[in-house]
């Protein structure tokens, strides 16, 4: 670690685009997290250079420009590779390494950009079969084995880079085992496999614990369990940041229970709600507001607890994420589940709401809308990173975001072997360096 800040911290890297390549490499291999004060600061640095001089961006070639924009945002730096015409110059089409960071920029593209639209479109139709995962989409972690097998000591420090980040492998390895190890104890002492076999499929409502006698016995163990661990998790905030949101966790678990009545009542009388109806049901019974509400106030930012932000201001964030994982999991899910189709899915509400639309069409539709949400994602997570104490939690929303296609990338067998890949490597295989066959015929 102190080999690589003194290389962050070199004055020979100040000002150069190997400094942002290096500060590329740290990301992209999952270890980042150690250097944030480094690493912006050189950002800093290069913002500052290009913002200074008159005609700052002219002498970048595009794999550097793009760069550049990826790591600091920075808009309107792309015209300079555009022809008389607006569009990009077809000799751009030689430029594989430089088309490859443009695509990988333009996945940062919010509403309205049009010429990152352009970008994305541009370099796509050359180098987009290559990068079916780009980084802004995709866990850390998880791309890095192929990024270290490419990684080329043109710059004399992939050799500590690679140590480095085999050595963060392991040691979050462990950590997720024994996250694993507690998890699994804390669910075996409740009980509630033996005592409560059909809880994914059954509404709840809230009450308080009051009302538990109103409840069958199995219900009553479940509720209670519900009540217990959120009180749990509501006392350790407190003690921690001097504030209890047991009001605000309580309203998550019943806005969901909610939407799992609500599905519920359509499951039972057939009935398939118009397309807008069911996804604004389906963001709430994804799950993804209980999450992220929860991680909110247990990263202490609520402005309750000394941070500058109310939970409300997360609320478009969590509903882009809500309706990414909603989409993808009505790509394919159902099969899997042991489901019927009578429950229903964005698709199936399309195809009934525009009569001749085909499977085809209603599924380009849907990529086309997580596309959309995409955007709305990075405009949200550019907006709360003006705080800086919000940059843990917009980067775990990403990484929620990012784990969708992971949980949903379907096989023709209904299987997850991109999943399962994942999850081994997480927690059993010794494969850090290893090729990784599997994502890339993903």
């Amino acid at each position: 670690m102190e080999d690589v800040r003194e290389l962050l911290n070199s004055e020979e890297l100040e000002n150069q685009i190997e400094s942002l390549m290096l500060v590329d490499a740290i990301q992209r291999l999952g270890v980042d997290y150690h250097f944030q004060e480094e690493i912006e600061a050189i950002l800093r640095r290069h913002y500052m250079a290009a913002t200074t001089y008159v005609d700052g961006f002219s002498y970048y070639t595009l794999h550097d420009l793009s760069l550049r924009f990826r790591l600091s945002r920075q808009q309107d730096i792309f015209d300079n590779f555009k022809g008389k015409d607006g569009t990009f110059e077809g000799k751009l089409k030689q430029d594989i390494r430089g088309l490859m960071e443009l695509y990988e920029a333009a996945q940062l593209s919010l509403e309205g950009e049009d010429i990152l639209d352009e970008a994305a479109k541009f370099s796509s139709q050359i180098v987009g079969n290559r990068l079916k995962h780009p980084y802004h989409k995709s866990i850390a972690r998880f791309t890095a084995k192929n990024y270290i097998r490419d990684l080329q000591d043109i710059n004399g420090w992939e050799k500590t880079l690679k140590e480095l980040a085999k050595m963060d492998y392991y040691v979050a390895q462990t950590a997720h085992r024994q996250e694993v190890s507690q998890i699994s104890m804390w669910w075996k002492n409740l009980g509630l496999a033996e005592e409560f076999k059909q809880a994914r499929n059954q509404p709840l409502k809230w009450w308080d614990y009051a009302a538990i006698d109103m409840l069958p016995k199995s219900w009553k163990m479940c509720y209670k369990a519900l009540l217990d661990t959120t009180k749990e998790i509501g006392s350790k905030i407190y003690k921690k940041y001097g504030y209890n949101p047991i009001n605000s966790l309580k309203s998550t678990w019943a806005s969901l229970c909610d939407a799992f009545l609500v599905e519920a009542k359509w499951f039972g009388s057939g009935h398939l709600p118009i397309a807008n109806e069911y996804l604004e049901n389906g963001k709430m019974s994804s799950g993804v507001h209980v999450v992220l509400v929860h991680l909110f106030f247990l990263l202490g930012i609520n402005e309750k607890t000394g941070g500058a932000c109310r939970v409300d201001d997360i609320s478009e964030l969590i509903s882009s994420v809500a309706v990414i994982l909603r989409l993808w999991d009505d790509f394919g899910s159902a099969k899997d589940e042991q489901q019927d189709g009578n429950d229903g899915s964005y698709i199936e509400c399309y195809m009934k709401e525009n009569p001749g639309s085909t499977t085809e069409i209603a599924r380009e539709h849907v990529v086309d809308m997580i596309s959309s949400e995409w955007k709305c994602l990075n405009k949200e997570c550019f907006r709360l990173n003006q705080n800086s104490s919000m940059s843990s939690f917009t980067k775990a929303s990403l990484n929620l975001a990012r784990m969708v296609p992971l949980m949903y990338s379907y096989d023709d067998n209904q299987q997850l072997p991109v999943l399962e890949e994942y999850v081994n490597s997480s927690l059993f295989h010794d494969t850090f360096l290893e090729h990784h066959p599997i994502l890339d015929q993903e």
